[in-house]
């Protein structure tokens, strides 16, 4: 199977390497992550690979401290919407699988205050500049979504953002396994409001809201429920009484945002799914054919919006 990399990721390193470098990525044409969301990973490495050679990891550490270029595309959104690092850190490991990437970051939780991150692959291993430019990447990616105090931890040492550009690989050091920690990170732990009476209609409406906030999250019925600071057996029993179930309510929210990436914005077919929370594109094929009987892409040419080139 052919490996892919994302196309917003390689609009991004070749934007942050031009500023440094431009001689370095001359005549090389940004992709449009509107035209295609995915790009044959052997561009990103070879990218990688001059980079490396060329000014070592510390440029590529420091990419994920430019967020802000990469502009509004539906990924990015996505993972701003994240309500905690750990939110994040799930829908990064549904992304790597959902384009079927065959380097993949397996990220532990450390507590509130971190992730213990390993490196591996399911086919040949990453290099090591490889490895830096997703460390740095998941390292602001963390800030982005209010982690404070950022550091990643390498072989015993800690880099702040500012240290990132000068940093060198010592010998031996690959980034195969890192660690990226932050300040304590304040969860909100709501409390139970069981007690206040509440219309089954009303709380299915708070649930569709809740849900269209982060509709890009893989959403339990759990993490709604604490969310609502209901308890999951009385949420149930809400939207069991207003005929609904938590999976046609998130079927519903994936619905709405599917449609809409498809009629109002040229999204690449292949990541609206994931935009929608979907762990694979079959899943929302099989989904959306559920609900409107028509493929994805019959329903993109039906509403007049045409499809992008890729």
């Amino acid at each position: 199977m052919e490996s892919f990399a994302s196309t917003g990721l390689i609009n991004l390193l070749l934007r942050v390497v031009g500023t440094v470098d431009p001689a370095l990525v001359a005549g090389q044409p940004l992709p449009d992550p509107f035209a295609s969301g995915i790009q044959s990973a052997g561009s990103k490495r070879n990218l990688v690979d001059r980079v490396m050679q060329k000014h070592g990891p510390g440029l590529l550490l420091s990419v994920g401290q430019h967020l802000h270029l990469i502009g509004e595309t539906p990924v990015a959104s996505v993972f701003r919407r994240s309500a905690d690092p750990h939110v994040l850190a799930d829908k990064w490991q549904r992304l790597e699988r959902y384009h079927h990437a065959s380097h993949r970051t397996r990220i532990e939780p450390l507590g509130h205050e971190g992730w213990e991150c390993r490196r591996h692959s399911i086919d040949s291993m990453p290099t090591a500049g490889e490895n830096c430019l997703i460390a740095g990447l998941l390292m602001g990616l963390a800030g982005l979504v209010g982690a404070r105090n950022c550091r990643l931890v390498v072989a015993g040492s800690e880099l702040a953002p500012s240290d990132l550009a000068n940093t060198d690989l010592p010998p031996g050091v690959s980034f195969e396994t890192f660690r990226i920690v932050w300040s304590p990170f304040q969860l909100q732990d709501m409390p139970d409001q069981e007690e206040q009476p509440e219309t089954a209609t009303g709380m299915a409406d708070r649930l569709a809201g809740l849900l269209a906030g982060d509709v890009g999250r893989s959403w339990k019925i759990g993490d709604a429920a604490r969310q609502m600071a209901v308890s999951t057996r009385s949420l149930q029993r809400h939207l069991a009484a207003d005929g609904r179930s938590f999976s046609s309510a998130l079927r519903r929210a994936r619905m709405l945002q599917a449609t809409r990436l498809l009629t109002d914005t040229a999204t690449p077919l292949a990541e609206i799914g994931y935009c929608c929370g979907y762990a694979d594109q079959a899943h929302f094929q099989r989904d959306f054919r559920r609900v409107t009987n028509i493929t994805p892409k019959r329903f993109r040419q039906a509403s007049g919006q045409a499809i992008p080139a890729r």
